[in-house]
């Protein structure tokens, strides 16, 4: 007699397999593609939109093209010995999921060296004035946003790179690099990466009003 591991099944079916940040950016932009060529409307579209930045595998992402002539981020061909799902250090990484509500992180909060920001409309503010910073000097702010507004705050000393964005609509603003006196150490930087559909990222001072 022989037993079947739990995995057997995600060996059968590899649409069990969880999917990636960029396999969920990859269906955002499939779907974008779609509205343009007038196969999806406004209201369908933002559905699926947030269906895709929520979706944990490649089943959910699948089911969002059953009426498309294209076919959704599939699954890698070779199983790898590692799990589906990005093998990271313990608290290294961190995932926000915002969908139309208030996000904040202010006070004496810990930064993780990478964080995960998935945004469907709703707000998001980060304070970094009092934060406890990496102590390497960096810190990544990965972005899927749909809709919705970023605001980040820093203090002195820290600068913010926005360089890694790629967007459709919406507005890009630091005003710290543009008021920043010539002679500011900086003694931190966060490199923000990732793709935003309309809504706004915006970085500020801490004496900001």
């Amino acid at each position: 007699m022989s037993i079947e591991e739990p995995s057997g099944r995600a060996e059968r079916d590899r649409s069990l397999m969880r999917v990636s940040h960029a396999d969920r950016d990859r269906m955002v932009e499939i779907l974008r593609d779609a509205a343009a060529d007038g196969r999806l409307d406004t209201d369908e579209l933002e559905e699926r939109v947030e269906r895709a930045l929520t979706a944990r595998t490649f089943a959910d992402l699948e089911s969002l093209t059953e009426d498309l002539p294209v076919a959704a981020p599939a699954p890698p061909a070779a199983r790898v010995p590692a799990p589906p799902a990005p093998t990271v250090t313990e608290g290294e990484v961190e995932q926000w999921h915002v969908t139309g509500q208030r996000f904040r992180r202010e006070g004496a909060w810990r930064v993780p060296p990478i964080v995960e920001l998935n945004m469907f409309g709703g707000s998001a503010r980060l304070d970094y004035t009092q934060a406890r910073l990496p102590e390497d000097g960096h810190s990544t702010l990965r972005i899927s946003t749909y809709g919705g507004s970023v605001r980040l705050t820093v203090p002195p000393g820290v600068a913010v790179d926005l360089s890694g964005i790629s967007r459709s609509g919406g507005r890009v603003r630091d005003k710290v690099s543009r008021h920043a006196a010539p002679a500011t150490r900086v003694t931190h930087v966060i490199t923000v990466t990732g793709s935003m559909i309309g809504g706004s990222v915006r970085v500020e001072a801490s004496n900001a009003q």
